[in-house]
């Protein structure tokens, strides 16, 4: 959405986190995991950000009959892929 929300995501160490599979921002959760609050709103620009998928992307394993973690999870459900194509 802008160049300071580009930085930023392509910063090492940076507190903006991008999850292509949900198609989600966040703002890192620093307590040493890998928690972070979703934002709908870039926090430079003020623009509103692609509704998160992750919803969607839970309900596409339950179709498959799979569970998070599953080994037989499609590659293309591990990223972007699968909701880039619909």
């Amino acid at each position: 959405c802008c160049g300071m929300m580009s930085t930023s995501l392509k910063a090492e160490g940076t507190s903006i986190v991008y999850i292509e599979k949900f198609r989600e921002f966040g703002i890192r959760v620093l307590d040493g995991g890998s928690s972070y609050i979703v934002v709908n709103f870039c926090p430079w620009c003020g623009s509103q950000l692609p509704t998160s998928l992750r919803d969607d992307w839970f309900q596409e394993l339950e179709r498959l009959g799979l569970e998070t973690g599953s080994p037989l999870i499609p590659k293309h459900l591990l990223n972007g892929e699968w909701w880039s194509n619909r």
